[in-house]
């Protein structure tokens, strides 16, 4: 009967008869001699050993509970190890569930967890260096490497970098002609509008009398046009924001305006509106997230 010793110098495997266990031998790799002696030299590489409870449950759902219980027992210590990886593994064969089932759960259980880290970044529109961290420690925690937040988490980072630390995101290549010394910081597809005012029609009334001369009639009273005040596309193109200005640029018209002639502005659920000190307002088609960012670049750069 074969038995198998490791070189304690190389690492190399040694396959020899059980009756030379306590001799010394050579390893064929290094040509180093080492005791083989079960107390010195480790034998049979260990697997990890499975065990299951004595009923297996009919139903599949049962059996992913059981699975989806060892990987909360072996993720206790908040790493997900190779070891750890076989362990489940080897319980999904035995269960009669496909490896794939593993991967499966451990994505769920992140997301489970991600899910309230998701959202804290939400709530307060910030991604900070304490929520990154956390996002790192938890895909080590199950094994997930190929992660990449997509969405909003980027403008998130954003709004505490630039909200929270000071820092100005990195200029930008505008395809517009710049001034000298001038610097694009963000660009987004957009609408620019203004209130305009639109008649609807025509309110009042008026009294036709006969004067008795034909042809001929006094009128009395007017009628008045009804006007509305509506919000008017002007222009589709992309809105730039500048060290100088906010710069748009449409496929029909386009309007600069200088930062320090903007007065104020208002977040919209789908656009900014940017007040001036003189003109009428405008509107930029856009999200609210975006909005913000704008503004929080304008109070940076004013």
């Amino acid at each position: 009967m074969k038995k198998t010793f490791v070189c304690p110098n190389c690492q190399q495997k040694v396959d020899v008869d059980e009756s030379l266990t306590d001799t010394t031998l050579i390893c064929g790799a290094c040509w180093q001699e080492f005791d083989a002696s079960t107390n010195r030299a480790p034998t049979e590489e260990l697997q990890p050993q499975v065990t299951l409870p004595e009923k297996i449950p009919f139903f599949k759902s049962g059996r992913r509970q059981i699975l989806r219980d060892k990987l909360e027992e072996v993720v206790a210590d908040g790493h997900l190890s190779e070891v750890d990886d076989s362990i489940l593994e080897q319980t999904a064969v035995l269960l009669g569930l496909s490896k794939e089932e593993v991967e499966k759960l451990e994505k769920e259980a992140f997301f489970k967890e991600f899910e309230v880290i998701k959202r804290r970044i939400e709530t307060n529109w910030h991604l900070t260096d304490e929520d990154d961290a956390e996002i790192e420690s938890l895909k080590r925690k199950y094994g997930i490497r190929n992660l990449t937040l997509g969405g909003t988490a980027n403008l998130f980072r954003s709004f505490y970098l630039l909200e929270i630390k000071g820092q100005m995101p990195p200029p930008i290549n505008a395809d517009i002609m710049l001034n000298h010394g001038e610097f694009a910081y963000f660009s987004i597809p957009s609408v620019w509008q203004q209130l305009r005012a639109r008649t609807t029609g025509f309110a009042g009334s008026s009294v036709s009398i006969p004067t008795g001369i034909s042809g001929v009639r006094f009128r009395f009273g007017s009628y008045t046009p009804c006007k509305t005040h509506e919000i008017t596309p002007l222009s589709k193109g992309v809105l730039y924001v500048t060290s100088e200005r906010l710069l748009f640029h449409g496929d029909s018209r386009s309007t600069t305006i200088n930062l320090k002639k903007i007065i104020d502005g208002n977040i919209f659920i789908d656009a900014l509106k940017i007040e001036k000190n003189t003109g009428k307002a405008d509107y930029f088609s856009m999200n609210a997230g975006e909005a913000r960012y704008i503004l929080a670049l304008i109070g940076a750069l004013k």
